[in-house]
C-alpha cells in the first residue's frame, strides 16, 4: 500500500474519527444545552450540514477537476480539514439554535471542500489490483474507529462534559489534518 493511501486512512481515521466522539450524542447536548433546541431543530441542523456538503462539493469537485495534478484537491482537502477542526470549538460557545446552525453550515463547507480531494487523490494512489483491498481497508479503519469512538465519547461527555469533548474532538481533527501536510511535502517536494 502506498503511503499517501496509508496517510489518507490515518487522516480520515482521526477526522472522523474524532466526530464520532459526538454524533451519537450530539442531540443530547442540544437538548440540555441550546436555547430553542427541539426534535425538529435537531433535524434542521443535521440537514444544514448534509446539505451544505451535498450543494457545495459539486462547485469543489469542477473547480478542482479544472487542474492536472493534486494540487487543488490537496488545498480544498486542507482547507476544508481546518475548518471542520474549528467547528466543535465553536460548539463551545454556541447558546443558541441559531449558533448550532451556523457552525453545522460550516461544517457543511468544510465537508464539502474535503470529500472530492481525498476521494481523488486515494483514487490516483490505489492500485488497480489490489483496490478492493484498499478501499476495504480505508473502510473497515475508519468505521472501528468510529464505532470505538461512538462508546469513549459518551463516556467522556458522562463522566466530565460536552467541552472537554468538543475540545478533544478538535485536537483529534488537527492532527488528522497533519497528516493531510505530510501528503502535501510528499506531492510538492518530490523531484519530478
Amino acid at each position: 500500500m502506498h503511503k499517501i493511501l496509508r496517510a489518507l486512512i490515518l487522516s480520515d481515521l482521526f477526522i472522523l474519527g474524532s466526530f464520532g466522539l459526538i454524533q451519537p450524542i450530539f442531540a443530547i447536548f442540544m437538548i440540555n444545552n441550546i436555547t430553542g433546541a427541539t426534535v425538529t431543530a435537531i433535524g434542521v441542523a443535521v440537514a444544514i450540514q448534509l446539505v451544505t456538503k451535498s450543494i457545495v462539493q459539486i462547485f469543489v469537485a469542477r473547480w478542482t477537476d479544472e487542474e492536472r495534478g493534486n494540487r487543488r484537491e490537496l488545498v480544498a482537502l486542507f482547507f476544508g480539514s481546518i475548518l471542520m477542526s474549528l467547528v466543535p470549538l465553536g460548539y463551545i460557545f454556541s447558546h443558541s439554535i441559531e449558533h448550532i446552525f451556523f457552525f453545522q453550515f460550516l461544517f457543511g463547507l468544510g465537508s464539502a471542500m474535503v470529500y472530492p480531494g481525498w476521494v481523488v487523490v486515494f483514487m490516483r494512489y490505489t492500485r488497480n489490483d489490489k483496490a478492493g483491498f484498499e478501499w476495504s481497508l480505508y473502510n473497515t479503519t475508519v468505521s472501528l474507529g468510529m464505532a470505538v469512538a461512538a462508546f469513549l465519547g459518551a463516556y467522556v461527555a458522562e463522566t466530565f462534559n460536552f467541552n472537554i469533548l468538543f475540545v478533544g474532538v478538535s485536537i483529534l481533527s488537527f492532527i488528522g489534518t497533519g497528516f493531510i501536510v505530510y501528503i502535501f511535502k510528499h506531492e510538492f517536494t518530490r523531484s519530478e
